[in-house]
């Protein structure tokens, strides 16, 4: 069946929901990359249309076999550009085809992902949907993701369920890693840096790109404690000038920056080392050098110079604006 790990307390909302046949035509479901959205998603197409009706798929019936070979002809998922764009018309196709009566199974569900990879059209796909969301068609249900829900309009949030994907806890997450063959090492420096976060985690120790994005935040982060703008800004302009690649690296910063704040603190133990922090060391000599309050002006300015660069703006200006407001700090 679906693996969903911790995140089963993420569905329980659904599955009494559907026990008591008051099931959602519209759902939202939010966390970042690597948490498990779509994998959420498909879980929940998969209580929506296993043929017990509880809310809890049993794996066993023909609806719960399809859904989890990814071939139930009821379940249909947008696909994007490269980009992470929609194309208008593919939205307009949804909102038509929801109106036609399911194949075989109780309903059709529509999965929508990473709806804020699309943020040049996210308003007019969402004014395309609104019709649908406001009068569901009976037959139907629609699913987006999103890394929040703070992109989505105010009249699509009041009517809709929400649901968050959560981390696992890091020892869960390094045994996940294990009994998929990884090796200790590498799963260990993948937890560390990674945390909770399976997804990315199994794609760290894949990536040989994501691996070095990852050095590069610890690199920067010492930089940082140094207060070494060249270095800093050697390191971030030595990663080029793809936009994934400057997100990639400060969402690692900002991890950094969120250990060194536990670290202070002793949120989660980690006030005697806990062994799960990105790096003990770079925490330390940071923890040392900033306060609570300038390490929360580091992490915003991380957190909107990575928003600029999803907006598409040039990265080597972000580079140049980065480097210089943190040597301000």
């Amino acid at each position: 069946m679906i693996e969903l790990i911790e995140n089963k307390r993420t569905i329980e909302l659904t599955s009494r929901m559907i026990s008591k046949g008051r099931e959602p035509h519209s759902v939202i479901i939010c966390g970042e990359k690597g948490l498990g959205k779509r994998t959420i998603a498909r879980y929940l197409a998969a209580q929506l249309l296993c043929e017990n009706g509880s809310g809890t798929p049993c794996g066993n019936c023909r609806s719960c076999r399809l859904v989890e070979r990814n071939e139930h002809p009821d379940i249909y998922t947008a696909v994007s550009s490269e980009t992470g764009n929609y194309k208008v018309d593919d939205i307009r196709m949804i909102v038509s085809d929801a109106y036609i009566s399911p194949s075989e199974g109780r309903y059709k569900i529509y999965i929508i992902p990473d709806i804020d990879r699309s943020p040049q059209t996210s308003v007019q796909l969402q004014n395309i949907l609104l019709k649908t969301i406001e009068e569901p068609p009976a037959s139907s249900v629609l699913i987006l993701t999103a890394r929040s829900k703070e992109i989505f309009l105010e009249t699509i949030i009041s009517r809709t369920v929400h649901l968050n994907a959560a981390e696992v806890s890091p020892a869960n997450a390094m045994a996940y890693l294990i009994s998929h063959g990884k090796d200790r090492r590498i799963a260990e420096e993948a937890v560390r840096r990674c945390g909770g976060n399976i997804g990315r985690a199994l794609f760290y120790t894949e990536d040989e790109e994501e691996r070095a994005s990852a050095e590069a935040a610890l690199t920067c982060c010492r930089a940082l404690a140094g207060r070494d703008e060249y270095i800093m800004l050697k390191t971030l302009s030595g990663l080029g000038t793809k936009k994934n690649a400057f997100i990639t690296l400060t969402g690692y910063m900002t991890r950094i920056i969120d250990d060194t704040v536990k670290l202070r603190t002793g949120v989660g133990g980690a006030k005697s080392g806990g062994e799960f922090l990105y790096s003990q060391e770079v925490c330390r000599e940071l923890g040392k050098t900033y306060s609570l309050k300038k390490l929360a002006d580091i992490y915003d300015a991380l957190t909107d110079h990575a928003g600029r660069a999803a907006a598409n703006c040039l990265v080597q200006t972000l580079q140049n604006s980065l480097a210089a407001t943190l040597a301000e700090i």
